[in-house]
């Protein structure tokens, strides 16, 4: 059995790099415009740093757990499936095998990437907390979108596209933010 649960360990590595890669990029995003938002009106609002790191890490929590039961019952639905339709080609059931053995790691594997990964908002708050500047807290967290868009899949002009997009939503998110903080 620890022969089947390697092999399949090494089967989901090599064949869903991609996805793993996608939920870290999507995890990571959420939590970056969540704290993003966060640190923007707790600023405008004055809110102390004290307050302001268990404000912003309630957020981030928040987003963490949404992405971790989200991946659970969209990953689980999605590779049951994939899995019955290899049973019924094969016609036979692959309980047991390294297919079923691979489903549940990849499961695995692609929640802790996503529930982990917006856990990257953390990086505003400390540029917040070490600079006390908003302004430059907006442009370091549009620079770390950016990166977050070279990662993404795709030729450069695609990553290049998704660099673009990432940053608008990061500078629309603070200008949402402020808009709100200054509206209400």
């Amino acid at each position: 059995m620890s022969q089947k649960l390697l092999t399949a360990f090494k089967m989901i590595l090599r064949d869903d790099k991609s996805s793993f890669r996608r939920y870290i990029v999507l995890g990571a995003f959420d939590g970056l415009l969540v704290a993003l938002s966060i640190i923007v009106s707790s600023a405008i609002a004055k809110t102390p740093i004290p307050k302001l790191i268990p404000l912003t890490l309630s957020g981030i929590v928040g987003v963490s757990l949404s992405s971790m039961w989200n991946t659970i019952v969209v990953e689980l639905k999605e590779r049951e499936e994939d899995l019955k339709e290899l049973e019924r080609q094969m016609m036979r059931s692959l309980r047991g095998t390294v297919y079923d053995y691979s489903m549940k790691i990849g499961v695995i594997l692609s929640t802790i990437a996503h529930t982990l990964s917006p856990f990257i908002g953390l990086v505003p708050l400390l540029i917040y907390i070490l600079f006390r500047n908003i302004t430059l807290t907006i442009l370091l967290s549009a620079g770390s979108l950016s990166v977050l868009g070279i990662f993404y899949e795709g030729e450069l002009r695609e990553k290049i596209f998704t660099i673009v997009l990432m940053v608008m939503a990061g500078l629309v998110s603070a200008l949402l933010s402020i808009l709100i903080t200054t509206s209400l």
